[in-house]
């Protein structure tokens, strides 16, 4: 997918960006300016993310996604260029800062549209787990190409490879075209408030008592935290080279690599609870080991597990908060969720230097890990209890999956007409629609078989997986056919205003309906 391939390239670009970053930060300043790279880096996009994300409901993601990486390319070029002139250490940070505010409006509008661009829950799960698999090659990739390029130049060489790499991200998403019920009116932003605060609400109910907030804010403090205490531990504790500190990143994304793998073969609609929180308790087990042996071995291992939990986690994170919220709170839902995450960044970093000097490094690294780990073993019964509650993907979502009309919906226009659609039961020889009646119905028989008749002539039996009932919808026409129950028979029933609102955003399903009400009409009429 497009969005997912621009996802990748804007976090290879972000990592390639932090490489640069650090290193600068720490030779100019020391590990003060790492933690105000840090915060800088983080704190303001805990106000934009939330905006962003809630105003992205009012037009079309592909122009949101676009437009963001093209205006991020022009300040990151713009740091580059500040940093090879020798400017001030501010205007660099707060240039790079500007940039990471907008990246965190990309991976939750891209989550809410994955949902209209996919079938089947199965896809959207896979769709979620390669966007985490391309997120993590990424995560290596970007390292390695910041760590070549520091070796080769320097920072503000860097920092520019990865304005050009962010370019290419915008360009990726040049064909990128999202379905139109996804965009609204632009509301004030008193309702766009409105809109955050409802998302706030709405995640809070994903694994009660708001455990998304409470293990995703201490796993991104703990994150925050590593951006500052990594720095400090390869290069004054492991006494390791400068390039180190990007290849320690890289070990994270090769273990996101195999991560992804991981959760393609676990991740299910029935075990999304069960993931995320077996992903923290990942994030968490090889803190506490390095933090009781610390060694350049150990480091590279505990980071390569870091990466592992880290793609499990965000898979099942990112599949299972909209499918919990639904797709029309997903934005603002996930809006939230990197407010949590901007926060709880922005907050470690700011405690980073203060607790490494007064604590020590290896200490904050076993307490962290210590608790995100208590954390998991706290919420793995609620994890539990919740999938176990998640039905499996049922057979009437077969049923319309597998009628051509419905066949190219997305999956979440498909749920919606579940939702929608009433159970009707009709004992043998009983009419369920009339010649010459008006209709407003539209039928998909779920089980059994009806006798059509056109004038009193019979025409084919229809059986499960057939429907009925399209022509009267979308010509405005009274029943052209009377249709009975040869059997028990039971059908699926969507109204006029739900079925024309289903194929009238999608041409190819509008398409096939009108091919099966041109075809059953063209029959008649040479009989």
């Amino acid at each position: 997918m497009r969005v997912t391939t621009g996802w990748a390239l804007s976090v290879t670009a972000g990592f390639v960006c932090r490489v640069a970053m650090l290193v600068w930060a720490f030779g100019a300043g020391g590990a003060g300016l790492v933690a105000a790279y840090g915060v800088a880096t983080t704190l303001p996009g805990a106000v934009a993310t939330p905006m962003l994300t809630a105003f992205s409901g009012r037009i079309r993601g592909d122009r949101m996604l676009r437009g963001s990486l093209l205006v991020r390319t022009v300040l990151l070029a713009a740091g580059a260029a500040s940093m090879a002139l020798a400017g001030p250490s501010a205007l660099v940070v707060a240039l790079v800062a500007a940039a990471a505010a907008l990246s965190g409006a990309y991976r939750p509008v891209q989550a809410a549209i994955l949902p209209w661009l996919v079938r089947t829950p199965a896809e959207l799960s896979a769709a979620n787990v390669r966007a985490t698999m391309m997120e993590n090659a990424a995560g290596l990739v970007g390292p390695v190409v910041g760590a070549a390029a520091i070796g080769l130049s320097d920072p503000a060489a860097t920092l520019a490879v990865s304005a050009v790499t962010m370019a290419v991200a915008a360009t990726a998403l040049r064909r990128l075209r999202t379905p139109e019920q996804l965009a609204g009116t632009v509301r004030s932003p008193r309702r766009m408030g409105s809109d955050v605060v409802a998302g706030a609400r709405s995640l809070t109910t994903v694994v009660p008592p708001a455990g998304v907030v409470v293990m995703g804010f201490v796993q991104t403090a703990t994150r925050g935290l590593l951006l500052v205490l990594t720095v400090v531990l390869a290069l004054d504790i492991l006494a390791l080279q400068q390039d180190s500190v990007g290849w320690l990143a890289a070990a994270t994304g090769l273990g996101g690599l195999a991560g992804g793998v991981l959760a393609g073969r676990v991740l299910r609609v029935t075990r999304l609870s069960r993931c995320l929180a077996a992903g923290i308790a990942l994030w968490g087990l090889p803190l506490v080991v390095l933090a009781l042996w610390p060694t350049a071995v150990i480091a590279y291992l505990a980071m390569f597990v870091v990466g592992v939990g880290n793609a499990v986690e965000d898979g099942a994170l990112f599949t299972l908060v909209p499918r919990v919220v639904g797709p029309r709170k997903a934005p603002a839902a996930l809006g939230a969720l990197e407010l949590v995450v901007f926060a709880g960044a922005g907050i470690g970093a700011i405690a980073a230097p203060g607790l490494s000097r007064r604590v020590g490094t290896l200490p904050i690294l076993l307490v962290a890990g210590a608790l995100l780990m208590a954390l998991a073993a706290s919420y793995a019964p609620r994890c539990v209890r919740m999938d176990r509650s998640t039905p499996e993907p049922g057979p009437d979502l077969d049923l319309l999956q597998a009628f051509a009309v419905f066949r190219p919906l997305p999956l979440v226009t498909v749920e919606q007409l579940l939702v929608s659609a009433t159970r009707r039961r009709y004992a043998g020889g009983e009419r369920v629609v009339t010649q010459g009646e008006p209709g407003d119905v539209f039928h998909l028989i779920a089980s059994g078989e009806a006798a059509v008749t056109v004038d009193g002539r019979p025409r084919p039996t229809l059986r499960r997986g057939d429907g009925f009932g399209e022509i009267a919808l979308l010509h405005d026409v009274p029943r052209t056919a009377t249709v009975a129950a040869s059997g028990p028979l039971e059908t699926l029933a969507f109204d006029r205003t739900d079925f024309l609102a289903a194929l009238s955003g999608n041409a190819s399903s509008a398409a096939h309906a009108e091919l099966l009400a041109r075809t059953r009409l063209d029959r008649d009429t040479e009989r």
